[in-house]
């Protein structure tokens, strides 16, 4: 605590802005108009009870009363706080007040003009969307705010896609639309809402994990409304997906980075390369010549150009893994 004198000076700076007289600030404090005066005139202290309510009143921190000096950058920061607060609140109030109005706007005019509710659905669905986008659905919610945006700015837009789907009479493509943007979902915001959980470490392979199993659903979705060899399809999913599951489990193990980022680069390069093979031997002859001749670059463009990527990347690949080994090596000594 600072002297009586420059502690007397502080409380009455602080009483005069404030503009109570010594009376007003003693019947709040439920003390005598005698003690106020001792108290600024530095004859004495508060009491340590008082403390907090002093506090209060005069709108000032512990902090500014023990050391009986403005705390700028406090004031600053609590400034800006409520700045922020203000801003967050403008920011939620007249976006949910123009949807409103848009909202009730559209069903008026739909029933004066049709007589009836019925584009006035989609309107509404497609102000839910918009809706969960800006200013979102998290204002709503006090935790785990990715996770609630994730989740309500999907689900409005299947209930857009849903609500299009009834009006056009056309059910074939829904499931597909929501099964893909639920992709883009998963590897977007999957591996980041589970970095902050105690399988962090599993957060890449899982979230690819979660993409090939939509990608199942949706070609047995497709097989549902058109005819087409599913098995062959499912064949090349798995033989496409292997290489990115396999370098997402790999990036769970615990050894050198540049050595997994060479098994990785090899292991894809090797499955890319023989992709297009796999895929002529599930679904036949394909018009692309995959024979190499470097003496014949216009009938060979595909095959010379499908080998020196892989042996570019193979490159790579052995230049990360022979820094990988000598980082080893090095940390070993």
């Amino acid at each position: 605590m600072t002297d009586k004198k420059t502690f007397g000076s502080f409380i009455k700076s602080k009483r005069t802005e404030k503009n109570y007289s010594q009376k007003e600030l003693a019947e709040m404090l439920y003390v005598s108009e005698g003690a106020v005066s001792k108290w600024e005139r530095g004859i004495s202290y508060p009491d340590i009870t008082l403390i907090s309510e002093i506090c209060r009143i005069l709108d000032i921190s512990e902090h500014e009363f023990i050391t009986s000096s403005t705390d700028t950058a406090e004031r600053e920061i609590k400034a800006e706080a409520k700045k922020f607060r203000v801003i967050r609140g403008t920011w939620f109030r007249v976006p949910t007040i123009l949807y409103s109005a848009a909202a009730v706007i559209c069903l008026i005019c739909n029933l004066a003009v049709n007589h009836t509710l019925s584009w006035f659905f989609i309107v509404l669905a497609a102000l839910i969307c918009a809706y969960s986008f800006i200013p979102t659905f998290t204002s709503f919610f006090e935790s785990k705010k990715l996770l609630a945006f994730s989740a309500t700015s999907y689900l409005s837009i299947c209930l857009l896609l849903l609500t299009c789907a009834i009006y056009t009479n056309g059910f074939s493509w829904f499931l597909n639309a929501c099964i893909g943007i639920l992709m883009g979902y998963t590897l977007l915001f999957l591996p980041i809402i589970l970095s902050k959980t105690k399988i962090s470490r599993w957060k890449f392979l899982i979230a690819f994990g979660s993409v090939f199993a939509l990608s199942i659903l949706m070609i047995i979705n497709i097989r549902f409304w058109n005819v087409f060899p599913m098995e062959k399809a499912l064949l090349m999913t798995c033989y496409g997906f292997a290489p990115i599951l396999l370098s997402a489990y790999i990036c769970t193990l615990r050894f050198d980075s540049f050595l997994k980022a060479g098994i990785c680069t090899a292991l894809s390069a090797v499955m890319l390369y023989f992709a297009n093979f796999v895929a002529e031997r599930l679904f036949g002859p394909s018009d692309s010549n995959l024979k190499i001749d470097f003496y014949n670059w216009e009938e060979c463009l595909n095959g010379n150009v499908n080998i020196i990527v892989l042996f570019s990347l193979l490159l790579i690949a052995f230049v990360f893994i022979g820094i990988g080994f000598y980082r080893v090596r090095k940390q070993k000594k």
